[in-house]
Formats: structure tokens, C-alpha cells, sequence
């Protein structure tokens, strides 16, 4: 009794101390960097002010399903409507993705595993930088890794209840979103190849079924801007390549090639490994690991396929970012093949290798100390340093002007963005006396900047301009006032 109560004091003091470094490393300079586009769209259409059915208009007439956004803008009631608060949103649901690896990892295999899942997901360098941004992919992670481990349940013992998780999981991933739709696709698709062929336990795929039903029907309330986005034939994204799984695989360990390689290198021994373990039938909810393998990795590989062939047939919707939701099963994976290597001191000196060579891979690539994203924030900070700003004189104009004046209201400026409206320009330069200084932020050089430069040269002249990391500020002097671009 003794030694079990020590065992358990153990490993509660070794799952705190791992959650504790997933957390030093998902807060760690949370801010560094400024927000990026998508970011902002975030925070600024969830910020505190609004009521729910104002974000779910804002985000009915975009490409995402609501959960993240009143998640956000519950957080932003609390805790303010900070870059800092958004991002820590997203860094707690990387940790509890941490958690929620290890959790998996013992309740479908062994302790070893879960432990193996959680040293591999905590330093993760795709996780990690999603666990750092103000978006929805450190939730997708979460709810999916639940999701993956509720399938595995009830294939290893049907019953009401894992069919339950399994479907409050699916729910979650897909309400946080629409790629949950392509995991369920291949989750379903292998149990039917799978099971449907050896049909290890009857009533498994039938209660996966009832399962992702109950899911889908929850979306019920948001058919139309569902529907919306299932019928666009235009994206953003492009087409993929055939190698784009290759790609992303090296993405996905911070294309450190060490990494990438000995990842690889494991996956694909991994059939050979579990070859030589006993094969035992499902107890107290565990499953054999080599069924349980084939259907994480059939699972994976036709969500894969099935984005890629949609890709290239009807639209482009393969974005390394949006298959985080089948990272969670890759790193299962791979845990599985660590913990059946060799004797000890090889698993743990091969799991140690992994864990010094993502932080390695963290420390070379200046990722907390080299600025990577749009730098909204500088361009902001420039107009307000600068000498020739006159808040209470000069008009700044922003393209888009929201995101910009999110930042002046950060810095606790009295400046209001307005969008660059020709016809706004023009009652401007009529209605004072002496025509006022123009800032221009703009961000991604957007086309409509062309109409905005050609409108303010009737007027005035540009005087100078600073780039920063995809977006610039502009200033423009009235003409004739002698300013001489610099």
C-alpha cells in the first residue's frame, strides 16, 4: 500500500512538473510577437463589447465555426481585451492538449505510452507555435486527441458511455473546426475497412457511427454557414503538391531534419515492432496496439487522402496548419514505436534525443527572439514615436483600419483609424483650412492601397515611408508643402 502511494505521488509530481515545462514554453514570451491578420480578426470579433449573436454574425459570414470565438470572448470578458489575453487562451489549451496526449496514451495503452505521447507533444514545435497564436488550432489539437482516444475506446469495449465521450470529443473538434469533419471522415472509413473486414467485437462500429451522428447533428443550429463554406470552389489556399504530406511531416517537427528523419524512421518500423509483441484482446478498456495503430494510422492517411483528393478536384483545403487535427494520432504513433524498442536506457535515450533536439531546433531558429508575423503592433508604435505625428491635427488611415486602431487603442492613443475612403479623403481636404497630414498603415500591401496612394497624390505627396515585417506606414505631407520622400 506503501509503495503504491509512493508511485502515485510520483508520477503526480512528474506529470506537474512536465505540464509546468509544456506551460514555460506555450507562455514564454506570449506576446513577442505583434498579432497577424487572423489574429486580429479573433480578438477584435469576439472583444467584450460585443453580445454572442454579434459574433456568431461576424463569424456566419466567415469560414469558422463559432465555439472558439465565444470561448475567446468569454476569456476577453475576464481577463480584457489584450493580445496578451487571447494568446493565453490558446497557450492553456496547448498544455491541456499535453495533458490530454498523456491521458490517452495510458487509458488506450499503457502508462509508458502516455508519458512518451505527453514528452513528445510538450516540446513540439508545430504545437508549440499554434499553442502561441490567437486562434482555434491548440483547441482543434485538444478536442481532437480526445476525439481519437474515444475511438479507440469503443472499439476496445462498445458501451454507452465511451460512445458518449467519444461524441462529446467529436463534437468539440468539430465545433471548433470544419477539419474535425475530415478527422471523423477517416476515423469512420477505417473502422469500416477495419472492423468491417475482421470485425474484432461486434457493435464497434455501429456505436462509432451513432457516436459521429450525434455530432453532426449538433451542428444543426449553424447548417447555413456550414453549408456556405462546403459549397465555395474558391480558397486562398493552394493547390497541393504530391509530396505536400512529406511537407507538412517535416513542418510538423520544426523542419529540423534530425528530427523529421528519426520520426520517419520510427513510424515506418513501427508495424515490424508491434509484429513481435503479444497481441492481447481489449482489458479494461485498453486495445491490442497493433489493431489500434492500423486504425490511428488508416485513420490519418484517408483524412489525408480525402483533403488532398478535394484539393485537387474541387478546391484547394490542405493547409499544413488545419492538419493539427491529426497530429495528435502521428505523435501516438510514434510514442507506440518508442516504447516497444529495446531494453530502457534505448527508449529513454532515444526519447531524451527527441526532447533536447526540439529545444535545440527552438533555440537555432530564433523562435523567441526573432519577430516572424505581420508587425502591426511596430507599424503602430512607429506613427506614435515619430516627430511629425500630431495626434490632434493629422489623420491616420488604415488598410484594414479595425486592426490598426485595435493597436492604438492597446497603446492607450486617442487616435481613431479610418478606412481610406476616397470620398471621406476628399471631405477631408474641403473641410479644413489647411489641409491635415495623411498615415497610412497598410497591411499585405492590399490591392485597394493602389486606389488609395493614386487618390492622395492629387493632394498631397508622400514624405516617407517604413516598412516592417508586411505592413509599412506612409506619410504624406499636403502639397506643396516642400516634403521630400524619403
Amino acid at each position: 500500500m506503501a509503495e503504491d502511494r509512493r508511485t502515485v505521488t510520483a508520477e503526480g509530481v512528474a506529470l506537474l512538473v512536465l505540464l509546468a515545462a509544456a506551460a514555460a514554453l506555450r507562455f514564454f514570451r506570449l506576446d513577442f510577437q505583434s498579432l497577424w491578420i487572423d489574429e486580429l480578426f479573433s480578438v477584435v470579433f469576439s472583444r467584450s463589447e460585443l453580445s454572442l449573436a454579434e459574433i456568431a454574425a461576424a463569424y456566419a459570414a466567415d469560414v469558422h465555426p463559432p465555439l472558439y470565438p465565444f470561448l475567446l470572448h468569454g476569456w476577453l470578458t475576464v481577463f480584457g481585451d489584450t493580445d496578451l489575453a487571447a494568446r493565453s487562451l490558446s497557450a492553456c489549451f496547448g498544455v491541456l492538449g499535453v495533458a490530454a496526449m498523456i491521458s490517452v496514451g495510458r487509458s488506450c495503452f499503457d502508462a509508458r505510452t502516455g508519458w512518451i505521447a505527453g514528452l513528445l507533444t510538450a516540446p513540439n514545435a508545430f504545437h508549440l507555435a499554434y499553442s502561441q497564436e490567437a486562434r482555434a488550432y491548440s483547441l482543434l489539437f485538444l478536442a481532437a486527441a480526445l476525439s481519437y482516444g474515444g475511438y479507440l475506446a469503443v472499439v476496445a469495449r462498445p458501451n454507452w458511455r465511451r460512445t458518449a465521450l467519444y461524441a462529446a470529443a467529436t463534437t468539440a473538434a468539430i465545433h471548433a473546426h470544419y477539419y474535425g469533419f475530415v478527422m471523423v471522415f477517416g476515423q469512420l472509413a477505417a473502422a469500416l475497412l477495419i472492423l468491417g473486414l475482421r470485425r474484432p467485437r461486434q457493435g464497434a462500429t455501429g456505436r462509432l457511427l451513432v457516436g459521429a451522428s450525434a455530432a453532426a447533428l449538433s451542428m444543426l443550429p449553424w447548417l447555413q454557414p456550414m453549408l456556405r463554406v462546403a459549397g465555395l470552389r474558391e480558397f486562398w489556399a493552394a493547390r497541393p503538391t504530391p509530396g505536400f504530406a512529406f511537407e507538412y511531416f517535416h513542418e510538423y517537427f520544426g523542419r529540423s531534419l534530425p528530427l523529421s528523419l528519426a520520426a520517419a524512421t520510427l513510424l515506418l518500423a513501427l508495424p515490424f515492432l508491434l509484429r513481435t509483441e503479444a497481441r492481447r484482446a481489449g482489458e479494461e478498456g485498453r486495445v491490442a496496439a497493433a489493431p489500434a495503430a492500423r486504425l490511428l494510422a488508416a485513420a490519418v492517411a484517408i483524412s489525408l487522402l480525402a483533403a488532398y483528393l478535394r484539393s485537387v478536384l474541387v478546391v484547394p483545403m490542405l493547409v499544413p496548419k488545419l492538419t493539427i487535427a491529426f497530429l495528435p494520432a502521428l505523435l501516438m504513433l510514434l510514442a507506440l514505436a518508442i516504447t516497444r524498442l529495446g531494453p530502457a536506457p534505448l527508449r529513454w535515450a532515444i526519447m531524451s534525443g527527441f526532447v533536447v533536439l526540439s529545444a535545440a531546433q527552438l533555440v537555432r531558429s530564433g523562435y523567441y527572439t526573432e519577430p516572424r508575423k505581420e508587425q502591426w503592433r511596430e507599424a503602430v508604435q512607429a506613427v506614435l514615436s515619430d516627430p511629425w505625428f500630431e495626434p490632434g491635427l493629422d489623420v491616420c488611415v488604415g488598410l484594414p483600419a479595425v486592426g490598426f486602431q485595435f493597436y492604438f487603442d492597446q497603446l492607450g492613443a486617442p487616435v481613431i483609424v479610418e478606412d481610406p475612403d476616397p470620398e471621406r479623403l476628399a471631405a477631408i481636404a474641403r473641410g479644413r483650412v489647411l489641409r491635415p497630414r495623411v498615415w497610412l498603415l497598410v497591411a499585405r500591401d492590399e490591392a485597394e492601397a493602389s486606389d488609395t496612394r493614386a487618390f492622395l497624390r492629387r493632394r498631397w505627396q508622400r514624405a516617407a515611408r517604413s516598412p516592417f515585417i508586411a505592413t509599412s506606414v506612409e506619410r504624406w505631407e499636403p502639397a506643396g508643402a516642400g516634403a521630400v520622400e524619403r
